[in-house]
């Protein structure tokens, strides 16, 4: 039996599980008491998810620079605690507002993200749309989920304006930009997808 597969079908307490992440060789979540290998059916995986997930954080941390606020940017390395769950995953990229707060338990898994960004990929997408939006909703910072096609020039957004109250805002094409509200900041689409060279026609049903 493999150690991936052990691993998977042991019950492990959250600090268990930091311990063994600070000596990994690849990338875990933690799920309520099981160790999920990003490996295994969670990763991206394409040129074009690395290329977009580095791209959306650099021009907002750009455009956070411009406006001098004190909000900081973190990629796919940062881990991030969803309370309701118990679990801990690492989101394609996260924004944090003033001081950072850790889980009481480690010092390197944030608490209090206000904006998460997801890239979609066909393996994931379902998870990330449903599943994972579930889960940000559970921290009590969060205010605002970024969806972003790999294949073609979306992106799509949930603002939090009340308790159970989100308000739902899409762009489509480079020549467009999305508003985040919960940093205040515009991002262009063609600043998010300039690395990218093939994307599909946004009128094909297929590419969403």
């Amino acid at each position: 039996m493999s150690s991936v597969k052990k691993i998977l079908e042991k019950k492990y307490s959250f600090k268990e599980y930091l311990e063994l992440e600070a000596n990994a060789e690849f990338k875990n979540e933690f799920w309520d008491g099981e160790i999920v290998p990003i490996a295994i059916g969670m990763a991206g995986g394409t040129p074009n998810h690395s290329k977009i997930s580095n791209s959306i954080g650099t021009a907002i941390d750009i455009e956070l620079d411009r406006k001098n606020k004190d909000c900081t940017v973190y990629n796919s390395d940062q881990k991030v605690y969803l309370p309701k769950f118990n679990r801990a995953v690492y989101p394609d990229c996260s924004v944090l507002c003033g001081d950072e707060e850790f889980h009481e338990d480690s010092k390197v898994v944030l608490t209090n993200p206000c904006l998460i960004i997801e890239v979609l990929s066909e393996s994931t997408k379902d998870y990330d749309v449903s599943g994972k939006f579930e889960g940000y909703r559970s921290i009590p910072s969060f205010k605002e989920y970024v969806l972003v096609w790999q294949t073609i020039p979306k992106v799509q957004t949930w603002y939090k304006e009340a308790e159970n109250l989100w308000r739902i805002s899409s762009a489509f094409g480079l020549d467009k930009a999305i508003q985040l509200y919960s940093i205040d900041c515009k991002i262009a689409l063609a600043d998010i997808y300039k690395r990218v060279k093939s994307l599909e026609d946004i009128d094909n049903p297929k590419a969403y």
